[in-house]
């Protein structure tokens, strides 16, 4: 099935803290992508895999922590173990989220919870 005829996906309300700070950037080919290293604890880290696996291939809604009124969707990349934490007391892995295809989105309407 096409990406377009696939429902967006919204991003967890609970792991919304996740993308305080991420970067939205362009590539050279001009598509807007974006990325955040994390550190995560066990439960954080099994909730982000079980979601990359539920919405793979598919758009994920975005609201930037920084800016719930902005609004994104953009392809979750598999998620990518980036090694040693900055806090091993709380923390198992830094990992690093991203997303490719990141544009605009107008839509008012919440979409389907995974």
């Amino acid at each position: 099935m096409p990406l377009s005829q696939n429902p967006i996906v919204e991003w967890p309300a609970e792991l919304h803290h996740l993308l305080q700070g991420m970067q939205i950037a362009t590539g050279t080919d001009g598509q807007r992508y974006g990325r955040i290293d994390i550190d995560v604890d066990r439960e954080t880290l099994f909730l982000i895999n079980d979601f990359e696996a539920r919405v793979r291939h598919r758009q994920v809604r975005l609201r930037l922590a920084d800016n719930a009124e902005e609004r994104l969707v953009g392809e979750m990349n598999p998620l990518v173990g980036l090694g040693a934490v900055d806090d091993p007391t709380q923390h198992i892995g830094k990992v690093r989220i991203s997303f490719h295809d990141v544009q605009e989105d107008s839509c008012i309407d919440p979409a389907p919870q995974m």
